[in-house]
């Protein structure tokens, strides 16, 4: 019987995540490699990035002319910048245009659950890994 799928494995002792590449809309990455970023059931957007990386990939050309108003856990209130982008999952390889927000101060990179309606994630605690299902042709 032939395989139906493929498990993609990062490595994830501490923090449940994947490695993933942001691109801007005329091509200039976030890094060279991927970037570890984490998995947050409890975001509900897409992409959360750094302000400052918001601003170094120059994502504020392209925003939404309407901010966006969140809230923390706390029930602290945020006013979300938004834009669009790539999100690029170098193991697989994949590309998906998203959403990324920001706030002023914002320091977390985390990925919500929006984005993660698009791909099967494979949470194995015994063997401290995050994995992506991918099938196979």
């Amino acid at each position: 019987m032939a395989d139906i799928a493929r498990l993609i494995p990062w490595e994830t002792p501490d923090r449940l995540g994947f490695g993933i590449r942001v691109r801007n809309l005329i091509g200039e990455f976030n890094a060279p490699d991927e970037t570890f970023v984490q998995i947050d059931t409890g975001y509900a957007g897409e992409i959360l990035i750094p302000f400052d990386l918001f601003q170094q990939l120059r994502l504020h050309l392209w925003a939404f002319e309407q901010t966006f108003t969140g809230s923390t856990i706390s029930g602290q209130k945020l006013n979300l910048i938004e834009s669009q982008a790539d999100l690029i999952i170098p193991r697989i390889p994949a590309t998906y245009r998203v959403s990324i927000q920001t706030f002023e101060g914002n320091k977390q990179f985390l990925i919500g659950r929006v984005f993660m309606r698009n791909i099967k994630l494979i949470l194995d605690g015994p063997n401290k890994l995050t994995c992506i299902l991918i099938p196979t042709d």
